[in-house]
């Protein structure tokens, strides 16, 4: 899609902090984080809505979401890894991925984005400690 910023990111056309990326999905850390370690996975392939998608490339899709969310529970010390699929705010299939702690203030589900939103340098060094655990 000519008009789609997730289409835009995956031409490279607008960068990202790129988690991992393969022939199907990207994953990459969003920019208005509700946490520390906020990942975005989404297909190469456009499509509207994750029902959109026809079964493999759902599949496809939820194995990287298994995966990377495996990578941020080491990343970030934690077995609780938030899946959140929405869907409103950018018409691209994605899922968020937030890594949480018990007992860290934000309820059920974070409402609101970090406040002040996290530097440069603390996104580069998120960047970094996410990628010290991926498999070679």
């Amino acid at each position: 899609m000519k008009d789609c910023i997730f289409c835009k990111i995956i031409k490279k056309e607008i960068p990202a902090d790129i988690i991992y990326e393969d022939k199907d999905v990207l994953a990459f850390l969003d920019i208005n984080p509700y946490v520390i370690g906020h990942t975005l996975i989404i297909p190469k392939k456009h499509s509207k809505w994750i029902w959109d998608m026809n079964l493999k490339e759902y599949k496809t899709l939820m194995e990287k979401v298994y995966f990377l969310a495996d990578i941020l529970r080491k990343a970030f010390n934690t077995k609780w890894v938030e899946e959140v699929i929405a869907g409103i705010g950018v018409k691209h299939t994605h899922v968020h991925l937030l890594p949480r702690k018990m007992n860290d203030g934000l309820g059920e589900l974070p409402k609101e984005p970090l406040n002040p939103k996290p530097s440069e340098k603390k996104m580069r060094e998120t960047l970094n400690k996410i990628k010290k655990h991926m498999p070679l």
